[in-house]
This record gives C-alpha cells, sequence and structure tokens, in this order.
C-alpha cells in the first residue's frame, strides 16, 4: 500500500487518540495486514500499527493511466504476463489467535458465531492450519498473477485480527468478482481424506441468488484440485452456517484441501511440492470458472 497524503501520522492503536509512531510521505509504501472500522493495520519496523485507510492505495501515487498502459505493453514485449482484467479475493483462513467474540452469522442475523477460531493442525506434522492456508495462498497468489489475474489477498501475515465476516466484507469492496476462502479440513475420525468444497445454499437468506455461481465456482475447483493432487475427489457441501459464506456479496467458495487429521494426507499437504500442485489446482479451478 502507498500513502497518499504527506506527513502521514502512523499510529500505536487503532484511533486518533493513540500515540503516533511515526510519519509517512506521499509514496512510501508498507504492508497492510489487517482492514476495519476505516483504519488499516500495517507492520512498521515489524511492530502492528495503524493508518486511516482513505490514506492508502494500491497505486503508488503519482501515476497516470497512461503511464500504466504504456508500461504494461513493455511488459507484454519482454514476455511478462498481461492482465485479463479479473481480480480474485484469497482468504488464508483463521489466524494464530483465535477471536471467540460474537457476531452474526449473517447481515441482520439474531443467530451469533464465533468470529474466528485458529483452526487445526496436522495429527502428524503438528502444522497449524493458519500456516498451511497462508502459505498455499501465497502459492495461489503468484501462480494467478503470473496467469494475468489481479489478486487481493485478505491476510499476509499470521498476526492479523480479522473476523469472518470482516474477510468477506473486505471481499466485497476490493473489486474482486470471486472469493476463494482457503482451509485445511479435521474430524475425529483420522480415516476419512480428501478434498471438498463448501458454498451456501439456492434458500440462503442471505445470499440465496449467489448460489449458482458459488457451486459452478466450488466444483470446478474441487475437480481441479483432485485432478492435480490425486486426492479422493468429495465434491461440493451445501451449507448456511458459514458467516464468512453469509456475509460475501460475491460468488465464493470455501476450499477444504484436505483432512489435516489424516496421517498421509497431513504429511503431503506439508510439503511445498504438494502445496504448489493444490495451488495449481485452485488456479486451474478459477480458470475452468471463467470459462
Amino acid at each position: 500500500m502507498y500513502a497518499t497524503e504527506n506527513l502521514l501520522n502512523v499510529r500505536s492503536g487503532c484511533g486518533t487518540e493513540y500515540e503516533i509512531v511515526t510519519q509517512l510521505n506521499q509514496g512510501d509504501s508498507v504492508q497492510r495486514v489487517g482492514i476495519g472500522d476505516g483504519w488499516s493495520e500495517v507492520l512498521y519496523k515489524d511492530k502492528s500499527c495503524f493508518i486511516r485507510s482513505e490514506y492508502l492505495t494500491t497505486t503508488e501515487p503519482g501515476s497516470e493511466e497512461a503511464t500504466v498502459t504504456a508500461q504494461g505493453a513493455e511488459a507484454d514485449a519482454q514476455g511478462a504476463p498481461v492482465s485479463n482484467g479479473r481480480i480474485v479475493a484469497i482468504d488464508a483462513g483463521h489466524q494464530a489467535k483465535g477471536n471467540p467474540d460474537k457476531e452474526p452469522v449473517g447481515p441482520g442475523s439474531s443467530t451469533m458465531k464465533a468470529k474466528v477460531a485458529s483452526g487445526t493442525e496436522g495429527i502428524s506434522t503438528k502444522l497449524p492450519e493458519y500456516e498451511l492456508t497462508l502459505s498455499v495462498s501465497k502459492k495461489l497468489k503468484r501462480i494467478l498473477e503470473e496467469r494475468g489475474y489481479q489478486v487481493v489477498m485478505i491476510r499476509e501475515s499470521n498476526d492479523v485480527n480479522l473476523s469472518n465476516a470482516e474477510r468477506a466484507e473486505i471481499a466485497n469492496k476490493s473489486g474482486a468478482s470471486i472469493f476463494v476462502r482457503i482451509h485445511g479440513n479435521s474430524l475425529d475420525n483420522t480415516t476419512v481424506n480428501g478434498t471438498l468444497s463448501m458454498c451456501q445454499t439456492a434458500s440462503n437468506p442471505y445470499n440465496g441468488g449467489l448460489h449458482a455461481a458459488s457451486y459452478s465456482l466450488s466444483k470446478k475447483i474441487t475437480d481441479s484440485v483432485c485432478a492435480a493432487t490425486g486426492f479422493k475427489n468429495r465434491g461440493v457441501q451445501e451449507t448456511d452456517s458459514m458467516s464468512g459464506i453469509n456475509w460475501c456479496k460475491i460468488p465464493v467458495s470455501i476450499v477444504e484441501m484436505g483432512f489435516m487429521s489424516n496421517p498421509e494426507e497431513d504429511q503431503k499437504m506439508a510439503r511445498d511440492d504438494y502445496q504448489e500442485l493444490i495451488a495449481g489446482g485452485i488456479a486451474n479451478g478459477i480458470d475452468a470458472y471463467y470459462q
């Protein structure tokens, strides 16, 4: 992200009453790791700080559309990826510390759920789910960008505090046309294995109109991941109990890559080569969705 103003305050907390840690000048860049209530959480010298979101942009200040176009043409001539005009939002599921505070399961709902869980861990590797999902999401981001997509990452750090509803809202406002949420699965039965995905039902009271598109996206991703990895295809599960789905205003899929409770699948998903296969499979499914 880039600062749009000179002498932009970077504060120690989310509010103007907090101490000013430093100031940025127009064009200075920072890494954003979270967003909510009009404030962006950024990293400054490896510490969490906050900036008003309205003073940050993804485009470097001073650049002109003509310049961008010319740069794109030059990149094309050099063999670099050409934008396909599509924006995809990716959410690496969970985070280092869960948040048990409650939020509505959907807009206007009286049913409440925990904001976000820290997730499971590998039964053999002890790899935390939040680390696995971020690793695969970063690989997916690279692959999609190589194919010309613009990617919006909901989180790029484990040390964030973003509820499932907030993640959906970020995706809704990002300009993305689809939202892909990356997760690892777990059951008490350690023999269960395979890849599945989840979307809303057609009768979902919050966004049932997105069912057809979300189902198509979910099925294509599941089929493609299984083709790439050899994992068992467990299909698409439809549910209206997930706040990360119910708050979405764009087609959405929760991708359960495999079962971290299954020793063999856990060990495979912890490997870099299998993460590449999974990420490539998800990217193939996204390609198929747009065809």
